[in-house]
């Protein structure tokens, strides 16, 4: 495993509430790639103080899904279903499953029907892990809500390693947008 500093892993520790919050204002931007044919694709990190396995229950399972995302209904393998409801609505097929480190489905979508995303989860240390988040073929309309919308379900995702459900909060996604969008066209 490799070798993780405090420092590298403090915004995401699992300490009190107050750390928590914190946190959340501190959680680096993605990245927005615009690719050769005028789509985007966006890219998440996040260091979290949780095992692998832990993170990997966050991300796959419904129960989990609903606590920092939307509520879920999911065939963990290839060709299954995935459904999303609440914050986010869609019916997605799962493209690929690497327990416990990588998650592949469809994110069909009116505007951008061929979108994917790709969660990958990697062991730091014993109970230290990075989240990846891969969302690609965005059109530029589109990118801006889309990123600031995962940083927002990604903040909560720290509480839901532990069960916890946050809920999606606006405000904050519209904090987010501003971010993205003063990135974007500097």
């Amino acid at each position: 495993m490799a070798d993780v500093g405090r420092h590298a892993l403090r915004p995401y520790d699992r300490r009190g509430s107050k750390r928590r919050r914190r946190s959340m204002a501190e959680a680096p931007l993605g990245n927005i790639s615009p690719c050769s044919d005028g789509r985007y694709t966006l890219t998440f990190e996040r260091n979290l103080l949780h095992a692998q396995s832990q993170v990997w229950r966050a991300v796959t399972s419904e129960e989990h899904l609903g606590c920092w995302l939307s509520d879920a209904e999911i065939e963990l393998r290839p060709h299954g279903r995935l459904r999303l409801r609440g914050q986010c609505n869609i019916d997605g097929e799962v493209l690929e499953v690497v327990p416990p480190a990588l998650f592949r489905w469809t994110w069909p979508h009116p505007e951008h029907p061929t979108s994917e995303v790709q969660i990958a989860v990697a062991a730091l240390a014993e109970a230290a892990s990075r989240v990846t988040l891969v969302q690609t073929d965005l059109p530029k309309r589109h990118v801006l809500d889309v990123a600031a919308g995962w940083h927002t379900h990604l903040d909560a995702l720290p509480a839901a390693v532990l069960g916890h459900r946050t809920p999606f909060k606006p405000d904050r996604a519209a904090a987010h947008y501003r971010r993205y969008s003063a990135t974007l066209s500097a």
